[in-house]
């Protein structure tokens, strides 16, 4: 626009001086009119249209007559001036208001382009917000195909927990994750086994505190995922006996037909992160259920169906290889022969039934008796063998004589049934009474049938 007042300006100088020259018989009076003419046409542009008719009527009704009758210039050489200054008028006019029109025009272009602009960096910016939840996803489902395709390399509860463990330090913040194992004794859970895995192992022994009975008792009732925090349920950390360090605490029961058979804990992990972590619990109840049918396999092939030790074939095996081993590293190794008293009388006198709980609860009081590293077998009918590694004549002693303590003192319960029984009990010592397997098993047995000439539920040691 000011280029256009420019040249509006310049011809309005332009036309005036050739009016002076032209019309010079007007002497300098007519060019101070000319002169005039200027910022009157000036002041026009900046007004409004109707201000401009105005001084258009002006220029036609005034300036004419004085330009005819004042400087006696003829009616056509009088109305040049008029003429021309009006057409510049209204020529100006029209082109300022084009350009306002073309000005609002090119403004409403351009605030529809920018709010299309804006409507397309919006889209462009949701659909990568779209591409980059998609991508997650992919790579959430590819970690889940591939840790799931680790732990259905796994038979062990140890191994699928630690691929698990990798996989929450590389995608979870939290401070101890852990995988309690149930076992159910009718209509009741406890706790079989757990599992720890920590993000920073922490400095020195770390002794689990959780009150593992306190757990399984909030989650047997409705088997729900629960998340506490100090500050909302300070009750709850109580009971469960939680550490001060620990501020959030979640709970996942792990199902396998509708049963709850592990859970798995996570303290510090924020309630955001839980809910991935539950999704894939669910696949992790599938291979603990897996590995629960695995152990039970293997349970059948190894285990007595009745009393839950080793079975003999089995039993002897591993009886070799802690020989071999005491005989390599020079420890002292214990068996024991364990026989139940009269039990042909229990069953001529009770029935097999509970000949069969006397069986079973003396196998139980057995593998309560005992240590992991021991082992416990049951041999051939009422008899029982136990194998102490790295066990003194002294210690096995004491292991003898505890479990037929509790044999005697314990009341054994078979329908309507209460009976009371004892065991007599044979020891033999590597290397002092023996040097093979073979030779344990003799000893053992002579041992044990000294105990029975003896008067029966008695420990006896072998006596060369």
């Amino acid at each position: 626009m000011r280029k256009i007042e420019a040249m509006y300006t310049a011809s309005a100088v332009l036309i005036m001086l050739v009016f002076h020259a032209v019309y010079s018989k007007g002497g300098l009076a007519f060019g101070y009119v000319n002169i005039f003419l200027f910022p009157i046409a000036a002041a026009a542009y900046l007004c409004t249209k109707r201000f401009l008719l105005f001084f258009a009527a002006a220029f036609t009704c005034i300036l004419y007559p004085v330009f005819t009758a004042v400087y006696e210039i003829d009616g056509l050489n009088a109305a040049m001036p008029i003429v021309t200054f009006g057409s510049l008028l209204f020529a100006t006019f029209a082109y300022k208001s084009f350009a306002e029109r073309l000005n609002k025009d090119w403004e409403e272009t351009i605030a529809k382009a920018e709010t299309a602009k804006r409507d397309k960096v919006r889209e462009f910016e949701r659909l990568v917000s779209f591409e980059n939840d998609v991508r997650d996803k992919e790579l959430k489902i590819i970690s889940l195909y591939e840790i799931t395709k680790q732990m259905s390399e796994s038979l062990k509860f140890e191994d699928i927990f630690n691929v698990l463990g990798v996989f929450l330090k590389d995608n979870f913040t939290f401070r101890r994750c852990e995988l309690v194992i149930l076992k159910w004794d009718h209509p009741a859970a406890r706790l079989d086994r757990a599992y720890s895995i920590w993000l920073e192992p922490p400095a020195g022994e770390r002794r689990n505190k959780t009150d593992h009975e306190a757990l399984i008792k909030m989650l047997s009732d409705d088997r729900k995922v629960t998340h506490l925090t100090r500050d909302a349920d300070p009750a709850a950390f109580t009971d469960l006996a939680l550490e001060d360090e620990i501020n959030e605490f979640a709970a996942i029961p792990l199902l396998s037909e509708n049963k709850m058979v592990a859970i798995l804990t996570v303290e510090n992990m924020p309630k955001t992160d839980l809910g991935k972590l539950v999704i894939l619990s669910a696949q992790f109840a599938l291979e603990i259920k897996k590995v629960l049918l695995y152990e039970t396999v293997e349970e059948l092939a190894l285990t007595d169906g009745l009393t839950g030790l080793f079975v003999r074939r089995y039993f002897m095996e591993r009886f070799n290889e802690e020989l071999y081993r005491s005989k390599r590293y020079k420890f002292k190794f214990v068996f024991l022969m364990i026989d139940i008293d009269d039990f042909k009388k229990c069953n001529d006198t009770y029935g097999h039934l509970v000949g069969d709980v006397v069986l079973k609860e003396t196998g139980r009081i057995m593998k309560d008796s005992i240590r992991e590293i021991d082992l416990a077998s049951r041999y051939g009918g009422e008899e029982f063998a136990l194998v102490l590694p790295e066990t003194t004549r002294e210690g096995a002693r004491l292991v003898a004589e505890r479990i037929r303590k509790r044999v005697e003192d314990n009341i054994f319960k078979a329908y309507d049934e209460k009976l009371k029984i004892t065991v007599s009990i044979g020891m033999s010592v590597y290397p002092e009474d023996t040097s093979d397997s073979r030779g344990m098993i003799e000893t053992a047995d002579a041992a044990l049938y000294m105990a029975k000439k003896s008067g029966k539920n008695i420990v006896c040691e072998y006596k060369k």
